[in-house]
């Protein structure tokens, strides 16, 4: 294809003057410091199914994309041609509120749709951020879910059948409209956190949970991380089935009582009918004052929501270039002594922490200044990571500079199933076309 001016000609004829992003806006999905040549906005499958057979016949690679908020995620592009966002594919296709289920095209917006479920005090149970502007089709692909995995699962385990087209045109349907519906091969987990390498996400079922009737946070400080996590631990082992417990650690999210930023912060979150939830905040600050809290503070209301969102808000770095975001996957008992040996790095005193106990994730908020040393940086990112693959657990790094990308896989090694990932993508994508060199091991 000649120019840029003739690409976006051609592609006008496919998905029409509405359907191509004007060049001068390219820069919403502009990552890594690649602007695309065009960013197209497919209004049926029908159109995404002609712009991939005529991005194939022209040899230009695809990039599946709903808002463009996790485009940061992911190594450097082998080249950038065509953004294809899911953006007007944005209706609620099936509401059965009675069943819990709903399903909607992949470009709704996460917000839109919780507002859509409120009214029947439904919601779905993710949290990922930037939720006022990411897509399901994106949270989808790339399984963000957020602090509420420890209650709920992650976005694996709340959708229940997906539709995909595949590089080569293919209209694809998996699972269903009920819990349990899988017989033989489960192709829901193969879509799901495969950063549309495998296919375009186009249609979403998933399962609903009733909106807590009451919420509230309780926050804390301690005066060290150990004392911190053993009691975050100690709440998510216990009867009381906290939302989230979460550890911060030089993030400065304290109110009252744990409003200093130096010391290590446990924010716990519950939600449920106001009787339980007032026992479990009367159980869990007990717990916390038992292991030496410095003050429990109770958050309800717009101060709670607000919390909330700076919880969720976290790790959403993915358009500032300022800062490096990595996120480990520990062990639970593991992540008292990864954020001691961060600490003890010379540069990590600005660094900010956010532990999900429940889970075993732990975020880093790693600054970048004009002077940053990538190489140094990239060096002890890879110490890390291979500290974190000894103790069984890995480092991804989500968000980076394209100056640290040059010197680091962001995904790591990811050892025997390179193999079969490989010939997995060649099954659904024979050319290369989707994504292409951006997943783990430039797949």
């Amino acid at each position: 294809m000649g120019n840029s001016r003739t690409l976006h000609d051609e592609l006008k004829q496919i998905v029409g003057e509405s359907g191509i992003l004007p060049e001068a806006q390219l820069a919403a999905y502009t990552f890594d410091g690649y602007v695309p040549k065009a960013a197209v906005l497919p209004a049926s499958v029908q159109e995404i199914q002609d712009v991939l057979q005529f991005a194939s016949d022209q040899d230009l690679s695809v990039m599946p994309a709903g808002a463009g908020t996790k485009l940061s995620i992911g190594n450097l592009p082998q080249k950038v041609d065509i953004v294809l966002a899911t953006t007007r594919l944005n209706s609620v296709v099936e509401y059965e509120p009675a069943d819990l289920t709903v399903t909607v095209e992949a470009g709704i917006r996460l917000d839109a749709l919780q507002t859509v479920l409120a009214q029947h005090r439904q919601y779905l149970a993710l949290d990922p951020p930037s939720a006022a502007r990411c897509t399901l089709g994106g949270i989808v692909a790339t399984n963000a879910s957020g602090s509420l995995r420890v209650r709920y699962g992650t976005a694996r385990n709340q959708v229940l059948g997906l539709r995909v087209v595949h590089a080569n045109g293919t209209v694809v349907k998996s699972g269903g409209k009920v819990v349990k519906n899988v017989a033989g091969y489960d192709l829901n987990k193969l879509y799901i956190g495969a950063f549309g390498t495998l296919g375009i996400i186009t249609e979403v079922t998933l399962k609903l949970s009733p909106i807590p009737a009451r919420e509230a946070i309780l926050v804390t400080a301690f005066e060290n991380t150990q004392d911190a996590v053993g009691t975050g631990l100690s709440i998510v082992g216990s009867q009381l089935l906290p939302m989230f417990v979460n550890l911060f650690i030089n993030a400065g999210i304290g109110i009252g009582a744990a409003a200093d930023a130096r010391k290590p912060m446990l924010v716990v979150g519950f939600g449920g009918d106001p009787e339980t939830v007032a026992w479990q905040l009367k159980q869990g600050q007990g717990i916390m004052e038992q292991n030496g809290a410095l003050g429990v503070t109770i958050t309800e209301g717009e101060s709670r929501a607000h919390l909330q969102e700076t919880i969720r808000e976290f790790p959403a770095k993915d358009t500032d270039t300022a800062a490096v975001i990595a996120k480990l996957n520990l062990r639970r008992t593991d992540i008292a002594a990864f954020a001691a040996q961060i600490v003890e790095v010379p540069w990590a005193r600005d660094v900010q922490m956010m532990a999900l106990l429940g889970s075993g994730v732990l975020y880093l908020a790693i600054p970048v200044a004009s002077d940053t040393d990538f190489q140094e940086l990239a060096d002890t990112l890879t110490q890390l990571r291979q500290s974190a693959i000894a103790a069984q657990g890995n480092l991804i790094i989500e968000t980076a500079p394209p100056e640290l990308k040059q010197r680091i896989d962001v995904w790591g090694d990811i050892g025997d199933t390179l193999g079969l990932m490989k010939q997995v993508k060649d099954r659904f994508d024979a050319e290369g076309l989707l994504n292409p060199g951006r997943f783990v091991s430039n797949i």
